[in-house]
């Protein structure tokens, strides 16, 4: 048992609830996935089986495509619709023209703080250990890349785009950043990872077909694995 798996992870669940299903259907320990993917947010996990999970961090590296909806005027305490609502705000008339500028000003290497509620370790523990204990740690800022900031659609207070970035960006922390230069707040109502390296959420099978399968099935899916190169790929 040796190859990667390509799956649709469902909101609500965790990237470590969809190891843990790999795990127990194929019964292997030496399953990981390639880059969490948030309890909120949905879409492509790639699953590294038996061998393949030596390349783990290699893969970790690879560029990745998300879209997203943005709903302005609200601010939560995680950034995204799972958190708890701490300031409001009036969203001020922007036209097409003027968001499209502020979307494409964000193209190209840009500077993130982790938002307080992520796994980053601290101390031994993922950040958000910490911040549900009202416990605030201080988190190293990184330099992320975006290749790619699309406008997909505008209803109202919602905001639709297409982010294609290195690995490592925060699209909750670039959301915020979005409404703050449009003179608002906003959280992400909605994220879902539609892209890891070459892989589409288009070859994907989703979780629950994971969770009914026989082991021979998924075995049937598994996909030679072909470590990528640990530079991000830039257009």
């Amino acid at each position: 048992m040796n190859g990667l798996l390509l799956v649709r992870k469902p909101p609500g669940v965790t990237s470590h609830d969809v190891v843990q299903v790999i795990r127990r259907k194929l019964g292997l320990r030496r399953v990981g996935h390639t880059g969490t993917l948030d309890p909120m947010a949905e879409g492509l996990l790639v699953v590294l089986v038996g061998d393949a999970t030596r390349h783990q961090q290699a893969f970790q590296h690879q560029e990745k495509t998300y879209e997203a909806t943005l709903r302005l005027g609200v601010q939560t305490d995680t950034a995204d619709a799972a958190g708890r609502v701490v300031r409001e705000a009036p969203v001020p008339h922007v036209s097409r023209e003027r968001l499209l500028e502020v979307l494409q000003s964000f193209e190209g290497a840009l500077t993130q703080t982790p938002p307080a509620f992520s796994a980053v370790k601290v101390r031994g523990r993922p950040a958000y250990w910490w911040a549900r204990r009202r416990q605030p740690v201080q988190l190293a800022s990184r330099v992320v890349h975006l290749f790619e900031v699309a406008l997909l659609g505008c209803d109202g207070p919602a905001i639709t785009i297409r982010v294609r970035c290195s690995a490592g960006t925060y699209v909750r922390v670039l959301a915020e950043t979005i409404a703050e230069r449009l003179g608002t707040v906003a959280h992400l109502s909605r994220l879902t990872r539609t892209r890891v390296g070459q892989w589409s959420i288009d070859e994907a099978h989703p979780l629950a077909w994971f969770a009914e399968a026989d082991a021979q099935a998924i075995l049937g899916r598994l996909l030679p694995v072909r470590p990528p190169s640990l530079l991000a790929r830039h257009p």
